[in-house]
């Protein structure tokens, strides 16, 4: 597997630092509200102490290597630092909610919001996130971006959100149905994923004087990556080791996950054994709403997994989602080269995006 990028992490502090800036310094800071959106961005625990919880970063660090695709100059990369803010602050706004959309009660090795302190103040901390988000974007304002150039990073990441919501809603409706398509669901992860690492290699190039088409060049390429990225993930939750992945495989299994592999079997496993696998995943709507039923909840037992496990295998799944992946991989590559970016942020794109392709967690 690849190394971590150094990309990850090259800009953390600068991009951590815009978004503590988001916050506000009057009195309504330091209402407890404030500290639930900390304790999200993984700034501190569930007592209010200092913490190193947050995630990779991607999507802020996407957004940095999109400034430096278009320049090198040093006001454009903290111009850009304040949209990667946003864009990680939207990113994580939308991990409060959709836990509580899917009874998660674990995130990054932590409770979650709601399960800390309720669903109804979760929904709360997830607006405010988003709406922090805009306040850390016009920041780049006061880093000598123009209003027009500011204007226009906000209806990308605006039309990105509402597009990652889309996907969201296709997500959940796919829990109800047994013919869900291939094609659709890649539709839905371009949306739900794809859409939010376009926008952020856009943004990033926006604000460092990007033209439209370069912007555009860059969020297609940031949108075949997002798929890349779930392929990846699909297979990970199935075929993963354990001990790196840090938690079981077959967890989409046992949850009956409409996974890219599960869509696969259902297209081209044979009859009898694509009608047993529907039989045992439609019975998931017997189990609930779908709100708050926790990782057990509407599970598989163990000699079903086994047995969806083996059929997986039989039918090819894991090489078709492995090269499904590639296929996103390499057409990153080719949406990223008609941006025309700069030879070194190239290296560490593609870096980056080989990293997603190959990781193990």
């Amino acid at each position: 597997m690849s190394t971590t990028p150094a990309a990850l992490s090259r800009y953390r502090a600068t991009v951590h630092a815009e978004m503590r800036a988001s916050f506000p310094d009057a009195v309504s800071a330091v209402q407890p509200i404030y500290d639930f959106a900390r304790y999200a961005l993984g700034w501190q625990d569930e007592a209010g102490v200092s913490a190193d919880a947050s995630g990779k970063g991607a999507r802020a660090a996407l957004t940095m290597l999109g400034a430096e695709a278009i320049s090198q100059d040093s006001a454009a990369i903290q111009r850009a630092a304040a949209g990667a803010a946003a864009v990680e602050i939207v990113h994580n706004f939308s991990l409060v909610h959709d836990d509580v959309q899917d009874g998660d009660a674990e995130r990054r090795g932590r409770p979650t919001v709601w399960r800390l302190w309720g669903v109804a103040q979760a929904i709360n901390t997830g607006d405010l996130m988003r709406e922090l988000a805009d306040a850390a974007l016009r920041r780049a304002l006061l880093h000598g971006a123009d209003a027009s150039t500011v204007i226009e990073a906000g209806r990308r990441l605006n039309r990105a959100t509402m597009l990652m919501i889309e996907g969201q809603y296709l997500d959940l409706t796919f829990e109800r149905r047994m013919d869900v398509s291939v094609s659709e669901y890649l539709a839905m992860v371009e949306r739900k994923t794809g859409a939010m690492m376009g926008v952020s290699l856009a943004i990033g190039a926006v604000l460092a004087g990007a033209s439209e088409a370069q912007a555009d060049a860059l969020d297609r390429a940031g949108t075949r990556l997002g798929r890349c990225f779930q392929m990846r993930d699909d297979w990970l939750g199935i075929w993963a080791d354990p001990d790196a992945l840090g938690k079981p495989t077959d967890a989409d299994i046992r949850r009956r996950k409409k996974s890219f592999p599960i869509l696969f079997a259902l297209e081209n496993a044979p009859a009898e054994a694509r009608r047993q696998l529907v039989e045992t995943y439609e019975s998931v709507a017997d189990v609930g709403d779908g709100e708050n039923n926790g990782e057990n909840a509407g599970s598989l037992p163990d000699a079903q997994v086994d047995w969806v496990h083996q059929l997986l295998g039989e039918v090819g799944a894991d090489d078709a989602t492995d090269a499904a992946a590639r296929f996103e991989y390499d057409a990153f590559r080719r949406e990223l080269s008609e941006a025309a970016p700069h030879e070194a942020a190239v290296a560490d794109l593609e870096e980056l995006a080989l990293f997603t392709l190959e990781r193990d967690r």
